[in-house]
């Protein structure tokens, strides 16, 4: 699950935006976001290895810190993640175009987004057995597909493409660029966000989360170098690994190309549809959300009123937004989650009565800390236009808050 939540839109839209934003630099700009992803990694490492509920940074968060920050954590974490689908639902109908070029606008661009919600949400209902099999099977078109791709361009890689010949960014376009790969690896929490349905999660999410990064880093990398290395103008087309191959095989290669991106995003978008919904049911499950929100199916168990309410919002998203700005106010909420989950694993370092980790983090307290400065510096630099946004969505998600602690104060939770 954290390999295909993090294979998929940030793989296939990132040679284009990045480069738009940072050239012949990209590469840079690639090794800027994976260097500033460690110590998140590995803070996260540190504090999934402390719980095994269903939350993910939601219960760090908890555990660090006072219930209001927590809950904006749950809730930010939700909402980017509705975000994430409207993201990765617009790219789906930008490649399925590439087939069928009267689905990318109009009305069969909408039926084809809310047939794929539909098609996704009921997979999700049904139960997690059944969601986890499709992850698997989809990742392992999505590696295969990657394999492929880097495998057939790497050949016709011309090095002089790759030649840096202009002035290094600045550091709002160079954050910017950054904040685009951010998006790409982010995700990897989902795979914790579900850990209360796996067997061993404190044992097995760290595993993969340090796994996880470092296969993906390489993926990213032969994929960008394809892109650059073969196309003249890497930014001239939203559908740039259709485009490489085209350009080294005709339209048979396009069309090859883009059916794996298609299996590449549908798969990204069915763990985030597995994963959205356990958030709003952990916020319920802490009275910090509406307790109905937490309802679980009696057949299928599964939280079905989450699932259905999360899917009509980010595919009711995919409808209304453009791609660029979906991947940036979901990069942004969710990096504003990432820094108070750091603040968490910084106040926790320093309570003997913590969650004690298996997989314990040196120095835990000072990297916690300079991580949650880090990215907040991203934020400033990268996000300044998303933020009024989102504290729009924060304050509803606080008016739901404070209604759901009144009524919790009036009377006891009933039994499930």
């Amino acid at each position: 699950m954290v390999l295909n939540a993090m294979i998929g839109a940030g793989m296939l839209a990132a040679p284009a935006k990045v480069y738009a934003l940072a050239g012949g630099w990209s590469f840079v700009v690639l090794a800027a976001a994976a260097l500033a992803l460690t110590p998140l990694i590995l803070c996260f490492a540190d504090l999934s290895s402390r719980f095994s509920g269903t939350g993910g940074p939601y219960l760090y968060a908890r555990a660090g810190l006072p219930a209001l920050p927590a809950f904006a954590v749950g809730w930010l974490m939700w909402f980017s993640q509705a975000m994430s689908v409207a993201t990765l639902s617009s790219l789906f109908v930008t490649y399925l175009a590439g087939f069928v070029p009267a689905l990318e606008t109009g009305l069969p661009r909408y039926l084809t987004i809310a047939a794929l919600g539909v098609a996704l949400t009921g997979i999700v209902l049904v139960g997690i057995r059944q969601s986890a099999r499709a992850s698997n099977v989809l990742i392992v078109l999505k590696v295969g597909f990657v394999i492929a791709f880097a495998a057939a361009g790497v050949w016709f890689v011309q090095g002089q493409r790759l030649a840096i010949d202009q002035p290094l960014p600045t550091a709002i376009p160079f954050a910017q660029a950054m904040l685009i790969y951010l998006f790409a690896y982010s995700g990897f929490e989902r795979g914790s966000v579900v850990a209360g349905e796996a067997q061993d999660p404190q044992r097995d999410v760290p595993a993969a989360l340090i796994g996880g990064v470092l296969a993906v880093t390489f993926a990213y990398a032969a994929v960008l170098l394809v892109c650059m290395g073969v196309l003249d103008q890497p930014a001239a087309n939203d559908r740039p690994l259709a485009e490489v191959g085209r350009q080294l095989f005709g339209p048979a290669g396009a069309i090859a190309v883009s059916a794996g991106a298609v299996a590449v995003i549908v798969g990204t978008i069915l763990v985030i549809t597995i994963s959205m919904p356990r958030m709003l049911l952990a916020l319920s499950e802490q009275d910090q959300l509406p307790q109905w929100l937490g309802a679980v199916h009696p057949r299928w168990r599964t939280p079905h009123v989450a699932i259905i309410i999360s899917s009509v919002l980010g595919f009711g998203f995919a409808m209304m937004s453009d791609l660029l700005t979906a991947l940036t106010i979901a990069t942004a909420a969710r990096l504003t989650g990432y820094v108070l989950c750091c603040i968490s694993l910084w106040r926790m370092s320093g309570r003997p009565d913590a969650p004690q980790p298996r997989f314990s983090l040196p120095f835990r307290g000072p990297i916690a800390l300079f991580t949650a400065v880090l990215f907040t510096g991203v934020l400033a630099l990268g996000a300044t236009k998303e933020l009024p946004p989102l504290a729009a969505v924060l304050a509803v998600g606080l008016v739901l808050w404070a209604l759901s602690r009144r009524a919790s104060s009036r009377g006891p939770r009933n039994s499930p």
